[in-house]
């Protein structure tokens, strides 16, 4: 009967070889499956980024379209800085409000059908970052729902009720703490501005630029934009672009005056008189 041949065991090189191989594929493995959720991760961020910015801007858009060119007794329809807005903007009561009631029932409170909402962003003074600068705390939302309003108390009661009313009357809220960046300019028909001013007429702009971003700057450190009179009109490939995490976008007030001219003439005539007043 023949004898069995021995199995030959490995050698210790082999071991050291077949082991540094698994390491290596494994290392592999993991680094490949690491890029893939972080790139799945970047993917989903700036997903929700881009529908958080444009749903904010359709937002603001639609309620500067609706921008009142001048209502006696409330106040010019636009005034507006580089980096905060504020409309009286139009809008529709709620549907309770057209509801039937009998005299019976608790009367439901009138609504106005103008408001004031302004835009801007909000800065931390206290808690600074590591190079001493204050935080942005994010897009503020401030809306006055009532204007002007002139109320009789009599009693402790009546002025607890009213101060409640009034507090219900303005809202104000951190809006959306992801947009740290707010940058607007107006455009009278021929060129833009940073701010807007105007207090007689129609005080809206013939265009209103608006943008959002997600990276912070400093009042102080906004940069001028490169805008000349025809800035909107050049070729799309001529425009210089954004950076990476900002979204723009041009508005049209519906009750803008037609005539750019009339606009640009009353805008140069405030222009002047600051400049007059200043010296």
């Amino acid at each position: 009967m023949p004898r069995p041949r021995p199995r030959r065991a490995l050698t210790l090189l082999e071991t050291l070889l077949a082991t540094s191989l698994f390491a290596v594929l494994m290392g592999m493995m993991y680094w490949f499956y690491g890029a893939t959720l972080e790139t799945r991760d970047d993917g989903l961020k700036r997903s929700r980024d881009v529908q958080l910015a444009w749903v904010l801007l359709a937002r603001m858009a639609e309620e500067i379209r609706l921008a009142s060119g001048s209502t006696p007794g409330y106040g010019v329809g636009l005034v507006g800085f580089e980096d905060s807005i504020s409309v009286n903007t139009l809008v529709l009561p709620d549907e309770i409000v057209n509801r039937r009631q009998s005299l019976g029932d608790e009367q439901i409170a009138a609504q106005f059908d103008l408001q004031e909402v302004r835009y801007y962003i909000a800065w931390d003074e206290e808690n600074l970052d590591e190079e001493g600068n204050p935080r942005a705390l994010g897009l503020v939302r401030r809306v006055t729902k009532t204007f002007n309003r002139g109320v009789y108390i009599d009693t402790d009661a009546e002025q607890e009720e009213v101060e409640d009313e009034e507090a219900l009357a303005v809202k104000e809220e951190l809006y959306a703490p992801e947009i740290k960046f707010l940058e607007l300019r107006y455009f009278d028909g021929a060129g833009w501005w940073e701010d807007w001013q105007l207090t007689g007429g129609n005080t809206l702009p013939v265009l209103v630029r608006i943008t959002v971003g997600f990276t912070p700057v400093l009042p102080e450190e906004y940069q001028e934009m490169d805008l000349v009179e025809d800035d909107f009109l050049r070729d799309e490939v001529e425009q210089e672009e954004l950076e990476e995490d900002r979204f723009t976008i041009f508005v049209r007030p519906i009750q803008a005056d037609p005539n750019p001219i009339g606009v640009r003439l009353q805008r140069e005539a405030s222009a002047f008189s600051e400049s007059e007043g200043g010296l």
